[in-house]
C-alpha cells in the first residue's frame, strides 16, 4: 500500500478511469502524512477526510489510533479502499468510507477536524463549487472546529509558459505484477479558467520493454494562488488559524511550493 491521497468531485469523478493504477504509484507523496497525523491527534476522533480515495491517508491515520470518516464520489476508488482493508490488517483506528459528493453531503454529525489533503480541493473546477464545498464542510464542523487543507502553489514560470511538453512522470509495477506501467504527462494551462489540464498517457510494458495496452486520460485542476485563499475562507465562515509553506511548518512565502491552511469555523451572519 502506498500512502497517497486523492479525490474526485462529481465534476467528472476524475479518478474513476485510473483507479486501478492509483495505488501503484511510487510512495513519493508521503510528506503530508506526519503533518496530518500530528494535527489529527490533537483532536477527538473521528476526523473527517474529504476525498478519502483508496484510503491512503485514512489508513495511515488509523495506524496511529485515529478514527476516520471519509467521503469520496469515486465508487471505483472506494471499492479499492474496501478491498485494501484485508491487506492492511488490524489497526488501532477505524476507517469508515461513505460515497458522497463533497459539494453537497450530509453525514448528520459534526467533527472537530476536517481534512482535505493532497490536491483534492483543486478538483473543484469553479469558484461556486469551491464555495459549496467549504460550506458543506463547515456544516460538519463543531463550533470551533478546524479545516486543514493543502495543495500546490501555482508555479509562475509554468503558468506563464502555458504548460509543458510531453514527459515521463513515473513508472511502477503493473497491477497484477506483469511488467510495469509508464506514465507520461503533457500539461496545458487554460489561464482564463484558472485550470491545468494534464493529458496523461499510461503504457503497459512487459519484461522485454514491449508496449501493449495504452490508456489516455485527462485530469483537470483549478489552481489557487495563496492570496486568494483567505478571502474565500472568510466568505464561507472560516478564519485562518495558520498557514504554512511546507509540511515541516515553514512559513508560507513567495518561494513556497506548497500551501497548507488551517482554518477555524466561525459564526458569520447569513451562513
Amino acid at each position: 500500500m502506498t500512502c497517497d491521497s486523492s479525490a474526485s468531485s462529481d465534476s467528472g469523478r476524475q479518478y474513476d478511469a485510473i483507479a486501478e493504477l492509483y495505488d501503484g504509484y511510487p510512495g513519493n507523496y508521503l510528506e503530508d502524512v506526519l503533518f496530518y497525523a500530528e494535527e489529527a491527534k490533537r483532536f477527538a476522533s473521528p476526523v473527517l477526510e474529504v476525498g478519502v480515495g483508496t484510503g491512503r491517508l485514512a489508513f495511515c491515520l488509523a495506524a496511529v489510533g485515529v478514527d476516520v470518516v471519509g467521503i469520496d464520489s469515486s465508487l471505483p476508488m472506494l471499492r479499492l479502499l474496501a478491498r485494501k482493508r484485508h491487506t492492511v490488517g488490524g489497526q488501532p483506528g477505524h476507517v469508515q468510507a461513505v460515497a458522497a459528493d463533497m459539494r453537497q453531503f450530509s453525514l448528520r454529525r459534526r467533527f472537530d477536524l476536517a481534512i482535505v489533503a493532497f490536491r483534492t480541493f483543486l478538483y473543484l473546477l469553479t469558484e461556486e463549487d469551491q464555495r459549496w464545498t467549504l460550506l458543506a464542510i463547515r456544516e460538519h464542523l463543531t463550533p470551533d472546529g478546524i479545516l486543514a487543507m493543502s495543495f500546490f502553489v501555482p508555479p509562475e514560470q509554468f503558468i506563464a509558459a502555458g504548460g509543458t511538453g510531453r514527459h515521463e512522470v513515473t513508472r511502477f509495477p503493473a497491477p497484477g505484477g506483469n511488467g510495469e506501467v509508464v506514465a507520461y504527462d503533457e500539461a496545458e494551462v487554460i489561464a482564463d479558467r484558472r485550470q491545468i489540464v494534464s493529458h496523461l498517457t499510461y503504457e503497459w510494458r512487459d519484461a522485454s520493454g514491449h508496449t501493449g495496452r495504452r490508456l489516455a486520460h485527462d485530469m483537470t485542476m483549478r489552481y489557487l494562488f495563496p492570496e486568494e485563499v483567505p478571502p474565500l475562507l472568510d466568505d464561507c465562515g472560516y478564519e485562518v488559524a495558520a498557514s504554512y509553506g511546507s509540511f515541516e511548518r515553514d512559513p508560507l512565502v513567495e518561494t513556497s511550493r506548497e500551501q497548507i491552511w488551517l482554518a477555524q469555523r466561525i459564526e458569520k451572519p447569513g451562513l
